[in-house]
């Protein structure tokens, strides 16, 4: 039974949400299921979680990979301390299961439920697996993956299951609108993303006034300047600093623009919409091309490098495709073929039997 199920990890919206659609179905099955999320102060869980209703404990962690030597240093001398932390986080709340989510945070709560006995899960949304979880597949009882590519990576403890993601996302019809502007979604991330911020705006200096029809998620940090620049140059187009409900928002969308975390493919493939995706380029391992790559070999998505993709380009890309909306269909058609809406039930399944 999973009474009390213990995340760790976040520090990105696609970790947190991925984890939140976990909780809820558990509470939609069991009510008394109690959930704890372990993350860090400075992660977006401590914004997003408390909002929700779901419990929060940090502890203090930094990262190792790509942050440079005195960061590396700073976190190795943190780790006793972060697991000390983590024991006892851990051992107050007595889980039938730890899972984790791939944050660094996810490592010492990680390896003190190992140390005190519990259960435990990694959760991999990526086709290359990231830093942490490499290093935490010798510990762990399981890995659920989201690609089979990435099965290799953790052997016997693997299981395909795909990515947990909320029901409401299943249910958006994937239907093109035939005539008028192209309804398109930009969408940089949970924090936005200020290269595709520019990209965008760019763009749409090039772009006949009756061409597309845009909503821009900017993230907080960019939302003033972006809005000005679209002022500026008398341009239309609803702008936003961070999207609550991407189910409504996806729902009235022909096309999405966005970078290419798991979670953000998952949940483009489960509404079915056809997209342009921009992976951030110094994302860990390069995840995120080559979460793109595979979207891509199906034919539901269109793949911009970020180093070499300008304006003008970008413009004559949505041009194009707002003149061809049967091609539009057919990508939307390959997004859904590709989705794995069962991911949520699967996972949960097999925390059932790790508990």
């Amino acid at each position: 039974m999973l009474e009390r199920v213990l995340f760790a990890g976040g520090g990105t919206g696609g970790h947190i949400y991925m984890a939140v659609a976990l909780a809820e179905e558990l509470r939609s099955r069991n009510r008394n299921t109690q959930v704890l999320f372990v993350g860090t102060r400075a992660g977006l869980e401590n914004d997003v979680l408390p909002e929700l209703g779901f419990a929060l404990e940090t502890i203090r962690i930094g990262g190792l990979k790509g942050v440079g030597a005195l960061k590396t240093l700073l976190t190795l001398l943190q780790l006793p301390g972060s697991l000390l932390q983590s024991r006892r986080i851990v051992r107050r709340f007595d889980p039938s299961l730890v899972v984790g989510l791939g944050g660094y945070s996810s490592g010492p709560v990680l390896l003190a439920g190992k140390w005190l006995g519990f259960p435990t899960l990694l959760i991999e949304p990526n086709v290359q697996p990231g830093f942490t979880n490499r290093l935490l597949r010798g510990w762990v009882d399981g890995a659920a993956v989201a690609y089979q590519e990435t099965l290799e990576a953790f052997g016997t403890k693997g299981r395909v299951t795909g990515i947990p993601i909320r029901p409401a996302f299943d249910r958006i019809p994937s239907a093109i609108s035939s005539e008028g502007p192209l309804k398109v979604l930009i969408f940089g991330g949970s924090q936005g993303s200020r290269a595709i911020n520019d990209l965008v705006c760019e763009a749409r200096a090039f772009l006949p006034p009756d061409c597309v029809s845009l909503v821009h998620q900017t993230g907080p940090s960019d939302y003033a300047r972006v809005k000005e620049n679209y002022q500026r140059a008398g341009l239309e187009a609803e702008t936003i600093d961070f999207i609550q409900d991407m189910p409504t928002r996806l729902e009235g969308t022909d096309l999405v623009v966005s970078r290419s975390g798991a979670l953000t493919v998952a949940e483009i493939t489960a509404a079915g919409k056809a997209s342009i995706l921009i992976p951030f380029p110094r994302a860990a391992d390069d995840h995120q091309r080559k979460n793109a790559q595979a979207l891509s070999e199906k034919q539901a998505a269109v793949v911009l490098a970020e180093e070499d993709t300008h304006g003008r380009e970008l413009a004559g890309l949505l041009m194009e495709l707002a003149e061809d909306r049967e091609r539009l269909r057919r990508m939307a058609r390959a997004a859904r073929a590709a989705a794995r809406p069962e991911g949520t039930c699967n996972i949960i399944e097999f925390m059932q039997e790790l508990s």
